[in-house]
């Protein structure tokens, strides 16, 4: 199994994976609005990438995608728990099916808990699916009862 940083050049792969986990978690748009989600993930991963905001690891056998995940950027004002402000947030964790269980969510997880350090990001934080949650848990992750949301696309 090869594990690797992402590149600009791997936004069309990224976008069609994060399209393949959505599909596995939820209902995607009507089939007339998939191709529009698909652009739009890879114009994001373009712009992402090439800006540093998003930092990415692909695992592939053989050229065969097998898995990804990244973290997101964020810099907040400091606070006591982040005196630098610095966060992020671990998305896009996806193992495909036939890969699963071969410890590839570890790896790519250990390679981004290392680059969020070396980033000097005081906290990482994430949305987990409920077969991701054991994995975060291991590596440390804890729940959070305070968080809340506000849908502005419901509104």
């Amino acid at each position: 199994m090869n594990f690797r940083f992402v590149t600009v050049d791997d936004a069309e792969l990224l976008g069609k994976l994060r399209v393949d986990m959505r599909r596995e978690r939820e209902i995607l748009p009507p089939p007339e609005n998939q191709e529009a989600f698909l652009k739009s993930n890879i114009e994001y991963f373009k712009y992402a990438i090439a800006n540093g905001i998003y930092i990415g690891i692909i695992a592939d056998k053989n050229g065969t995608p097998a898995g990804t995940g990244g973290i997101c950027l964020h810099i907040h004002p400091p606070s006591y728990g982040v005196p630098n402000g610095k966060s992020a947030c671990l998305l896009n964790m996806y193992t495909v099916p036939e890969f699963r269980g071969q410890g590839i969510a570890g790896k790519i997880l250990t390679g981004l808990m290392e680059k969020a350090q070396e980033l000097q990001c005081g906290k990482v934080f994430l949305n987990a699916s409920d077969m991701g949650k054991p994995l975060y848990r291991k590596f440390g992750f804890s729940d959070v009862a305070n968080e809340m949301v506000f849908d502005l696309m419901q509104k």
